[in-house]
């Protein structure tokens, strides 16, 4: 799957966008599980071949209106060839055990096509038509996830969100690196889908606690018994086994951070902190500042009230653009008052509500969203339903 070239050929995109399978192998633009009717009265999926005209970076006009088919020829519901397409018998091995052996001529009211998605949907409708007719739940457009290649994408499958809200060029913005979440529980987890979502090179995960069954109450998903068959994994080991079947990216350091491996987040081009332990916040913020690179401290503080709950989500920035703030928005000490962890009552909404506030001021940051306040640090109140910012710094 050539994803730069889909990106940026309109033609190509609209039809990943429409949901048809699209593959591009060996110079060639395949179209997957179209739907035809073969001799027998049947309904089958073959697919679709075009040979393709493209620079390195976008499709040009179509030089040959001829297609090619993978699968028997479609037919009629009465078992007849569709005798308007049939051109004749080819061998063409495109690999993976798909080799079209039909050929097909047909143009679209007798004139050339003006672009790939037209000759394909051309074709496709013709195909399936017949199909259709005898099973109007059958169809090419199955929005099917399209795998990826490991060099030309991040992602497992291709990000068809972007390239429909027409914002891959943005996204790109967040295609650092490297990323680390120190600290994946509650908060850290859902930074972590956040994340996973984005095209960051790689995404680091330092924890050295074990997911126990409480874990799962307050993390992404859904755990099954079956991941603590054989007891219980690393928080990090069962987090990049969950992500890495979206994203090849994830890292897991299946242990703390302390003084003889702080070192390891020198490499990081940005890092979320979400752990409680004041004393290790200080060294990882005196390694990062030291270092010059930018991170964000997350935390939430829930105490029991009277009759119900209160909350409150943080978040604090710290560039080398601005660090003067930090100190008084985020205490060292274990059990600090300022310290929006240290009562240990976590609500995976709140969690949630944390990590994705977060997550807005790192795309911020980035240029991903605009950023026309530029705070450094934020609360959420639960019980007043309140949003405040503090610490703006001039752009």
């Amino acid at each position: 799957m050539s994803h730069k070239l889909i990106s940026r050929s309109p033609d190509l995109k609209k039809l990943v966008d429409e949901g048809f399978g699209v593959e591009i192998r060996t110079g060639y633009l395949l179209v997957h599980n179209v739907p035809y009717v073969n001799s027998k009265k049947e309904i089958k999926y073959g697919t679709l071949v075009s040979d393709l005209s493209a620079t390195p970076e976008r499709t040009e006009r179509p030089q040959k209106h001829i297609a090619y088919f993978a699968g028997e020829h479609p037919c009629h519901k009465d078992g007849s060839e569709i005798a308007q397409i049939k051109h004749g018998s080819v061998n063409i091995d495109l690999g993976d055990g798909i080799v079209a052996t039909h050929s097909f001529s047909h143009r679209r009211d007798g004139r050339d096509y003006l672009d790939y998605h037209e000759k394909m949907t051309t074709y496709i409708l013709a195909i399936e038509s017949p199909a259709r007719s005898m099973d109007p739940n059958v169809k090419a457009q199955t929005y099917a996830p399209i795998k990826a290649k490991e060099d030309e994408s991040i992602f497992v499958y291709l990000d068809t969100a972007s390239s429909r809200a027409n914002i891959t060029a943005i996204s790109e913005r967040l295609a650092l690196p490297r990323v680390a979440i120190v600290g994946v529980g509650g908060t850290g987890s859902y930074v972590l889908d956040l994340v996973s979502k984005t095209p960051v090179k790689a995404i680091h995960l330092f924890d050295g606690d074990d997911f126990l069954s409480h874990n799962a109450f307050r993390t992404p998903g859904a755990a099954s018994l079956e991941d603590w068959a054989r007891g219980a994994p690393k928080k990090v080991a069962y987090l990049e086994r969950l992500y890495s079947k979206m994203h090849r990216g994830i890292v897991a350091h299946p242990y703390h951070i302390d003084a003889s491996n702080v070192d390891e987040l020198r490499a990081m081009t940005f890092v979320f902190i979400c752990i409680d332990k004041g004393a290790t916040k200080k060294l990882i913020v005196e390694t990062l500042e030291s270092a010059g690179i930018p991170f964000i401290d997350v935390g939430i503080d829930v105490q029991i009230g009277e009759s119900a709950l209160t909350g409150l989500a943080r978040v604090t920035m710290s560039t080398s653009e601005k660090r003067d703030h930090f100190r008084s928005e985020v205490g060292f000490a274990d059990e600090a008052v300022n310290d929006a962890y240290s009562t240990n009552i976590q609500i995976a909404d709140l969690n949630a509500l944390s990590a994705a506030l977060a997550v807005i001021k790192w795309k911020k940051l980035y240029v991903f969203y605009c950023d026309y306040k530029n705070e450094y640090s934020s609360d959420y109140l639960v019980e007043g339903n309140m949003f405040t910012s503090r610490h703006a710094h001039a752009a």
